[in-house]
């Protein structure tokens, strides 16, 4: 919450919140059924690598449904959101943890082609206010939904010039098609690159940090919105681009001993 509201004053926009359960208290007072819209998102505060991420795109009465069809009852969510405020998903035994419940974004219609469900969001790496390298991460029926690489969601190389897709992996495995959408990924060209870039600059000044990883998701009314900003992001992104970071650093006027 803290870095949304840094980000919003430095000019960025980022998805909104519908609560934040952080304490058993408003834990007794949440009501699933009273207070969650049709589709949303819950994740952790502390997570890491998509852990303790649930995800509901449709509510049918006093139930709703994940990207797999899966059904989630009020207990099912009341027994997540109990875990997250444990701490299960933080990656420190001894810590807390707050359940952050923000609307679930719907896709710019652009990209939803690309993908049957779920939210494909952008990774940029940015150094102070350099965007390095991207990535467009794209869920798959396999990922449930979610754009996290470690679960199974596709991890397509964006060329950082142009926002067009280069290289697609999938587990380990090169491909060109989405396998569920059937979709061609080479050549496809993220909308809006400009302003993704504009906002991948701004949130090292804002938040505060030197090196980051940028999330954006592509809504489709509002265009693109900072998802969250990652202060210690994953470098299977070189991976993806088949490209160092250290050199695009080094370009970027980082100095290595």
């Amino acid at each position: 919450m803290a870095a949304k509201i840094a980000l919003n004053a430095g000019g960025v926009v980022t998805t909104g919140t519908i609560c934040v359960i952080s304490s058993y208290g408003e834990l007794l007072e949440f009501d699933p059924v009273r207070d969650l819209p049709e589709s949303w998102a819950i994740k952790p505060a502390r997570g890491s690598q998509g852990d303790g991420i649930l995800l509901a795109l449709r509510r049918e009465g006093n139930n709703w449904f994940k990207g797999s069809g899966a059904k989630l009852t009020p207990a099912d969510v009341m027994h997540h959101v109990r875990r997250i405020v444990d701490g299960g998903f933080s990656g420190d035994t001894a810590a807390e943890d707050a359940a952050l419940i923000e609307p679930l974004i719907r896709a710019d219609p652009r990209i939803t082609k690309l993908v049957p469900e779920g939210l494909p969001d952008v990774r940029v790496i940015s150094l102070r206010e350099h965007p390095l390298m991207a990535m467009m991460r794209i869920p798959t029926n396999a990922s449930d939904g979610k754009a996290n690489l470690h679960q199974r969601a596709i991890g397509a190389a964006v060329d950082i010039d142009t926002g067009i897709i280069t290289r697609a992996m999938c587990v380990g495995e090169e491909i060109t098609h989405h396998p569920d959408s059937k979709a061609l990924l080479i050549g496809f060209e993220v909308p809006e690159w400009d302003k993704v870039l504009d906002m991948s600059s701004k949130c090292s000044a804002a938040i505060g940090l030197g090196y980051l990883g940028v999330d954006i998701i592509l809504d489709e009314n509002d265009g693109p919105m900072i998802l969250e900003v990652n202060a210690h992001p994953g470098i299977e992104i070189q991976n993806i681009n088949q490209k160092g970071l250290r050199r695009a650093m080094v370009l970027a006027g980082e100095k290595f001993s």
